[in-house]
């Protein structure tokens, strides 16, 4: 009786798992396709014309496919020749480019390199500055660049270097994360597809904080998620990864995406080891320790800032409120604004401002918070890449007195649309990787599921937080490791109609 119970109760745990893997996986595949279909309903009114829409998903189905091809054709160059080919041409490309490329510190940037700058000189307290004592949590990034131009005497230009570096280092670990539930040949083109798309290199002359953290981020994924036999090796990875992720996160708040996809796949892997008690217990002891190693260490952090008087706050939020009440902002669609900071930062207590604010705002009827989804959707995921950032005023005077053929206005518009065009075509792939993972069923290996949860959890992040479509960036290097089943999905695909065909043809 107890054996029937305990096979009855596998079964069902076993049916429960494939119900989420499905559910994962489903979700991952529909959120890919929806980027793709507002990116392309974004086009035709974009380009203005039905040809040259089709010629920029054409170029991007091409660009696709060519690469798709040569990284299947070249089985002579092993993986780990590879993997230093894609390492140094992307380093030397990307970094040539952010030299080239004059941009100027502004904005919010400007800010923080002024800062750096100062702060290396003098090490004066942060909260000289208003701005740091409403974002406590930029001054992580501050303190890095600091490091670098007192001791390594970084200016500007080492700084667009090393954004090139972080940037070359991301491209290969998606080739590598790729590589443990995909082919190697797809695993090559997803990574390939990555450090080519232009959005990797329209942020590398512009000194954000993104380029660093993300490495960071996906290198904690990495971490994590490697295969290891013994279970105090796993442990020892778990911790690993919880370090990463908390210099990730005093880099640019980030890391609740990864502690929740961590999280939910904690769920699954209990339910992969149902029949052990012994299994549970350990699944949920590795997520404790990423999770307690990443808390010790944010607090340790910022407890440091605060003890050496760099920032009295620290390096968290001094209004975590201010993300939601700007996020549902209807009139706003969720982007920055100047009104909502003043009437928020300019109130007694901002915390409490924004809390009704944003609790007021979500109350709205359900057509209208759908409809500000969907606006916020389009404006996130579907618009094209914006060159703003990167083209400053001395940029353009530069490029004007170069006396082109073409209007710099012409050249940006080229950039965008075709961007947007394999922009469209490699998250179809994506799309069609979290439908292959399932049929494979490689959506049974750890690296797969937290990613597409990652990727899951930053999209959803955003329907309800302040948006940017810059800060995408992050959703390509956690969503584009799943190209690399989509493409060995519709090449297995394509043999298996060509075998059918040749058998046709053979009785005919």
């Amino acid at each position: 009786m107890d054996e029937e119970i305990r096979l009855g109760c596998g079964r069902t745990q076993a049916v429960a798992e494939k119900l989420l893997l499905g559910l994962i996986f489903g979700c991952f595949a529909l959120m890919a396709a929806m980027i793709c279909a507002v990116s392309l309903f974004r086009l035709l009114p974009g380009t203005g014309n039905v040809g040259i829409s089709l010629a920029c998903v054409l170029l991007g189905c091409g660009v696709a496919a060519a690469v798709a091809g040569a990284c299947w054709n070249a089985k002579e160059i092993g993986g780990r020749r590879f993997l230093a080919v894609l390492f140094l041409a992307t380093l030397v490309l990307k970094g040539t480019f952010a030299v080239l490329i004059d941009t100027r510190p502004e904005t919010d940037f400007g800010i923080l390199y002024g800062t750096a700058v100062w702060f290396a000189r003098s090490g004066h307290p942060m909260t000289h500055y208003e701005y740091f004592r409403i974002w406590p949590y930029q001054s992580g990034f501050v303190l890095y660049m600091a490091a670098l131009i007192r001791f390594l005497g970084a200016d500007i230009l080492f700084l667009k270097l090393a954004n090139a570096l972080y940037s070359a280092l991301t491209g290969v670990l998606v080739y590598a994360l790729a590589k443990r539930f995909a082919s190697e040949g797809g695993a090559r083109a997803a990574g390939l597809l990555y450090s080519l798309y232009p959005g990797t290199w329209l942020l590398l002359p512009v000194l954000t904080n993104q380029h660093l953290s993300e490495v960071l981020f996906m290198g904690a994924i990495y971490i994590y998620t490697t295969p290891a036999r013994g279970e105090k090796k796993r442990l020892a990875l778990a911790g690993a990864a919880g370090a990463c992720l908390a210099l990730a996160n005093a880099i640019r708040p980030v890391a609740v995406v990864a502690l929740a996809a961590a999280g939910c796949m904690m769920v699954l892997e209990m339910l992969h080891g149902c029949e052990s008690g012994r299994n549970r217990n350990r699944t949920v002891l590795r997520f404790i320790l990423l999770a307690a190693v990443y808390a010790g260490l944010m607090a340790g952090f910022s407890g440091l800032v605060r003890a050496t008087g760099t920032n009295e706050y620290g390096l968290g939020s001094s209004c975590p409120e201010w993300k939601f009440a700007c996020g549902l902002n209807e009139s706003t669609c969720g982007i920055y604004s100047d009104e909502d900071s003043a009437l928020i930062f300019g109130s007694e207590n901002p915390r409490q401002t924004a809390r009704e604010l944003a609790l007021d705002r979500i109350k709205i009827p359900p057509d209208r918070l759908a409809r500000l989804f969907r606006e916020k959707v389009n404006t996130m995921w579907g618009t094209v890449e914006s060159l703003d950032w990167m083209l400053t005023k001395n940029v353009v005077e530069q490029l004007e007195r170069m006396n082109l053929p073409v209007r710099i206005d012409y050249i940006k518009w080229a950039v965008q649309w075709s961007a947007s065009g394999l922009y469209a075509v490699c998250f179809l792939l994506a799309a069609a990787g979290g439908v292959a993972v399932l049929w494979t069923g490689a959506c049974k290996r750890e690296t797969a599921q937290l990613l597409a949860l990652s990727a899951l959890a930053y999209f959803g992040a955003h329907l309800l937080i302040e948006i940017q479509p810059r800060y995408r960036s992050l959703m390509l290097a956690v969503a584009f490791p799943l190209i690399g089943a989509g493409l060995d999905g519709l090449w297995e695909l394509w043999r298996r109609r060509s075998t059918t065909q040749n058998i046709k043809n053979m009785r005919i």
